[in-house]
């Protein structure tokens, strides 16, 4: 019982953000929300592109919240974009201001939704997403091996005493933040023979970092991201998986 009311909560939170907007939830202001989603949008077709999905790929996104990566990233670079929500006040913002005609959106709660048995796509894209719904990620997975043979996930970095402390706080609370260890991912993707192809630690700067000291923390993301010793405090993973019969050589 105390889980349900759990994700009813959460459900009411994430309903109200579908309304106001994501990224005037999640971050601080406009400069720390573009620097940050910038990057992990560029790494997510990145890791991709390592994985063999291109322009010719039908692709799905779960959890694809108000649209705007599906809108602005997915949709000029694949073919075609089947995109699932649960909330219906993102869905719907999400058909009012979309201009691709490749990409259908669907309101379908992910944590029971099972796809068409005769349905395939190349890949899927599972953005900031499984953290929400961790206690039904291993059932969501399950269910999206039979039909992707390919992931791209953005996670936060669950490894991170800093963020596991955020989590703590009521704002992160109410959306449902629990991240996952690296470990427990790669647990979960390998029962459903998937295995890790490509995995990458980014982002230093805080959601909500105040502007004036963004360019501080920039520069410390550089340093961060590329040592070996310190990217362990990253805030972000992203990771390509593929299931073991489609491994490249």
């Amino acid at each position: 019982m105390k889980a349900d009311r759990k994700y009813e909560n959460q459900q009411q939170f994430w309903e109200q953000a579908g309304k106001t907007g994501y990224n005037n939830v999640i971050f601080s202001n406009s400069v720390v929300a573009n620097h940050i989603v910038g990057k992990q949008n560029s790494t997510a077709l990145s890791v991709a592109k390592r994985l063999g999905l291109g322009e010719k790929s039908r692709v799905l996104e779960l959890g694809c919240g108000d649209g705007e990566f599906a809108e602005n990233v997915l949709s000029p670079r694949f073919q075609h974009i089947d995109a699932f929500e649960q909330s219906a006040s993102a869905v719907e913002q999400a058909r009012l201001r979309s201009k691709g005609n490749n990409i259908q959106y669907n309101v379908s709660d992910l944590t029971t939704y099972d796809f068409d048995q005769n349905s395939r796509w190349d890949g899927a894209f599972c953005i900031a997403f499984l953290h929400h719904v961790k206690a039904s990620v291993p059932a969501i997975i399950a269910r999206l091996a039979k039909v992707a043979p390919k992931v791209v996930i953005l996670e936060p970095n669950g490894d991170n005493i800093i963020r596991k402390g955020l989590e703590l706080l009521p704002s992160h609370k109410s959306a449902g933040e629990d991240s996952f260890r690296l470990q427990e991912l790669i647990h979960i993707f390998e029962e459903n023979r998937y295995q890790p192809i490509d995995i990458r630690k980014i982002t230093f700067v805080p959601s909500m970092c105040p502007q004036p000291l963004f360019p501080l923390f920039k520069k410390l993301e550089k340093i961060v991201e590329d040592s070996s010793l310190l990217n362990r405090l990253c805030a972000t993973y992203v990771i390509g998986f593929q299931q073991e019969a489609n491994n490249p050589e």
